[in-house]
């Protein structure tokens, strides 16, 4: 035991009546009016933190997710503070609370009548805990998918809560420890307010006035509790006083002063800095094949394949598929992270609701629910630009909610998990509203950073000139190089039965072969690439879709096949959004043979060698694609996904329980084996405090100043109150033994010291083994050291 000052000797019962007293009124007095003060101070701390988490998630669910956070986190730690429960048992007991109420706060639409747990809310809540942290600052805001990102709030709130309020009602508040105590309350809150700005976006949510609450509450209540902690002040009350105006008066004048002067010099939103800005979305679409190189597949060999079906499609509408934007001189693609530009637009994993693109103007809505049937990609086929888009139950392994990624500024929808049969999904969408070509004879082109084209051959710059004419209006311009190559091409896909063959590509030396070669032939694939070069030649804004064509299903089901497939180019407007242009021509009689024969001369008759015709590789351009999907071995086992959630979450939760026990178990050891060493007085003193803490672990109230026979009798007490079988003097002769090995002035032989341990294990394991298997349990998360080594008792 601590070292106690000698009382004035009273019957053993009076003795335990008075310690039993003097336990529950220390028990009770852990909740002062002052430590009532400090988490109230806490809370609203926390509040004004967790309401920066606005931006980020937009909805008012972070609100039930972050104070529901709040909330649990603080009444574990009070609970177990009042039970006197070890600090690893504390954490344990947050783990299960988290896991617990974590789904009707967090996930409510994943429980089982809101509030029930289920499997796929705790596995959201293991995820969201692990991974939901990078998630949210490499998605774009609002954040809403998937669902686990909404388990943020409520795990930071959770684990910030139970350290600050564990730390307020187990530290002392007054004292050395006093300063130490009241940082970490206040160092909690700080780091939610630091995380709220970090994962948030540029945009700020009542940042002036929440930051000048914030430092006015922590300013205070710290000058307060410092001061409070220091008795030597409490001696004087004018003192106190007028040391608490001078601390209000400073606080004042710096809230005041930093107020007005962080309104003056604060930096624009622009210049915020935020995580996400930092951080490059995960989705790479240059490591899907090129869209626009698969034209002939689609148009050719899936020509009539379904490949999906749309329900109430508007008339003339057409299907988007893919937008591409940077040209290197073999094929279109769609920008990568690398290049992006305001023009091209980021993939980024969005919720059911999508925001507007940057540069649109709304038109018609419609909302149009489609089947996946043979059509198998990446890239979703979707309408015009999406406002909301709901996926139907998923038939695959992975969640498309969890993989879809969205670019809201061309319009292009990607499912990294891909795009097969069975899929559904229904598509809220809104048309860009196109203006006639004399509402936009004098609107200029929009001013947009656009990605790179390269190698573009010369005859795309001769050609652009040519075909443009000397019109000084950008929509003029366009129209007569659209004109052109619809006047001058014929369409041909390359089919055995079309009247003149049509090599595919769309790289420079295609482009070399479409427009000086007579006759002009190709299909959409060469057609939209030509227009779309010749248009970046002039210094305009264009962008090359792939999709399929207009149909109109009324209130039914229209079905779309390869042969549905089509390209056209869309060039920026100033204020008013992508036009669509169709340099496509529709005629499809080329002649097949314009040139003159020469007239034959004889010649002499020279054997010929065989003739081989060229192969058909030689005929295509070479076109860089990536096969994303390797064959799949049939013969080889794989675990289903769901197994390693299992044994994750299994690993996790034998951590939890076990961890802390063994870490406490190697604690105990080590105290007994520094108590049983030194001289026999030390010895025998330390087997005493074993005993005591060997009570105080199974949750008896053990004196915190007492002798060592006044300590013996309120054990003694309780164990009779509990029904713990204990001999009546077995406690009090182990204390007078130990006060005898101490104090008489003796030398302790070793074999004394060991009798007095023996006799002390034995008592051990009797109660121990009497207290029963559950307290058995709890006490091996306890860990309690009644003195240091060296200290007395008497």
């Amino acid at each position: 035991m601590t070292a106690a000052t000698p009382t004035a000797a009273m019957p053993p019962a009076a003795t335990a009546r008075a310690e039993k007293t003097a336990g529950r009124a220390g028990w009770a007095g852990t909740m002062t009016a002052s430590v009532w003060v400090d988490l109230a101070v806490f809370a609203v701390l926390a509040g004004i933190a967790i309401l920066g988490f606005a931006t980020a998630f937009g909805h008012l669910g972070y609100l039930v997710a972050g104070f529901g956070g709040l909330v649990v986190g603080s009444a574990v730690a009070v609970v177990c503070a009042l039970f006197r429960v070890a600090m690893p048992m504390a954490v344990l007991a947050g783990i299960v609370a988290y896991f617990l109420f974590g789904t009707a706060l967090a996930l409510p639409h994943e429980g089982l009548l809101v509030v029930v747990p289920t499997l796929a809310s705790l596995g959201d809540l293991a995820t969201g805990a692990v991974f939901g942290w990078s998630d949210a600052v490499t998605l774009r805001a609002p954040l809403e998918a998937p669902p686990y990102l909404a388990v943020v709030p409520f795990a930071a709130a959770l684990v910030v809560s139970l350290v600050c309020v564990s730390v307020a009602v187990r530290m002392p508040s007054r004292g050395r420890r006093a300063t130490l105590r009241a940082a970490l309350i206040v160092a909690g809150p700080t780091l939610l307010l630091l995380a709220s700005i970090l994962l948030g976006t540029r945009e700020s949510v009542f940042a002036g006035g929440r930051g000048i609450a914030f430092a006015a509450i922590a300013l205070c209540w710290l000058g307060w509790r410092i001061r409070s902690s220091k008795r030597s002040i409490a001696t004087d009350a004018g003192l106190a006083r007028r040391a608490i105006a001078g601390s209000a008066v400073v606080v004042a004048v710096a809230v005041v002063a930093g107020g007005a002067l962080g309104t003056i010099a604060a930096p624009a939103s622009s210049q915020r800095f935020v995580v996400r800005d930092a951080v490059q979305p995960p989705f790479d679409p240059l490591d899907y094949p090129a869209p626009l190189a698969s034209f002939r597949k689609y148009a050719n060999d899936l020509r009539k394949t379904k490949l999906f079906s749309a329900t109430n499609i508007p008339n003339g509408t057409l299907v988007r598929m893919a937008t591409m934007d940077s040209y290197d001189g073999i094929v279109w693609s769609v920008t990568g992270p690398g290049e992006q530009t305001d023009g091209s637009g980021s993939f980024e994993l969005l919720g059911s609701t999508i925001p507007a693109p940057p540069l649109f103007t709304a038109g018609a809505t419609s909302t149009s629910r489609f089947a996946v049937l043979g059509y198998d990609n990446v890239w979703l086929p979707t309408l015009g630009y999406t406002d909301n888009l709901e996926f139907g139950k998923s038939t695959g392994s992975a969640d498309p909610r969890q993989t879809v990624r969205v670019n809201t500024a061309t319009g292009t929808t990607a499912v990294t998990s891909g795009v097969s049969r069975g899929m559904t999904y229904t598509v809220d969408a809104t048309a860009q509203k196109i203006p006639n070509d004399k509402a936009l004879k004098n609107v200029p082109v929009a001013t947009l950073a656009m990605p790179s084209v390269t190698n573009v051959p010369d005859v795309i710059a001769s050609k652009a000139e040519e075909y443009a004419g000397g019109s000084a209006s950008a929509i003029q311009k366009l129209r007569n190089i659209e004109r052109s190559l619809k006047k001058l091409g014929y369409l041909s896909h390359g089919r055995a039965t079309d009247p003149v063959p049509s090599r595919a590509g769309e790289g420079a030396d295609r482009m070399n072969d479409l427009l000086q070669k007579t006759p002009m032939v190709g299909d959409q694939e060469q057609y939209t690439s030509a227009f779309a070069l010749m248009a970046r030649h002039l210094g305009y804004p264009v962008r090359v879709v792939m999709g399929f064509k207009g149909h109109s299903s009324g209130k039914g089901t229209v079905t779309y096949t390869g042969d549905d497939v089509t390209a056209w180019d869309e060039v920026a407007f100033q204020g008013v959004g992508w036009v669509p242009f169709f340099p496509t021509p529709t005629k499809t009689d080329a002649p097949k043979d314009q040139t003159v024969k020469p007239k034959l001369q004889p010649q002499p008759q020279v054997r010929q060698p065989p003739n081989t015709p060229p192969k058909a590789d030689d005929l295509l351009t070479p076109v860089k694609t990536k096969d994303t999907k390797p064959p799949k071995d049939k013969t080889a086992f794989s675990l289903p996904v769901w197994t390693y959630y299992a044994s994750g979450g299994v690993l996790l939760v034998a951590a939890a329980v076990f961890l802390p026990m063994l870490i406490v178990a190697a604690r105990k050891r080590r105290r007994r084996r520094r108590r049983a060493r030194g001289p026999g007085d030390l010895q025998a003193a330390g087997a005493w405090d074993e005993l005591v803490d060997t009570f105080g672990e199974l949750g008896y109230r053990v004196p915190s100043v007492a002798t060592r026979r006044q300590t013996a009798a309120a054990l003694q007490a309780q164990s009779a109150e509990q029904g713990i079988p204990l001999e009546s003097d077995a406690l009090s002769s182990i204390a007078c033994e130990a006060d005898a090995a101490v104090f008489d002035g003796t030398v302790v032989s070793d074999e004394r010291s060991s009798q007095l341990w023996h006799r002390v294990e034995q008592i051990r394991t009797s109660v121990s083994t009497s207290a029963g298997w559950l307290r058995r349990r709890i006490a091996s998360y306890r860990f309690t050291r009644s003195r240091k080594p060296g200290a007395a008792s008497s």
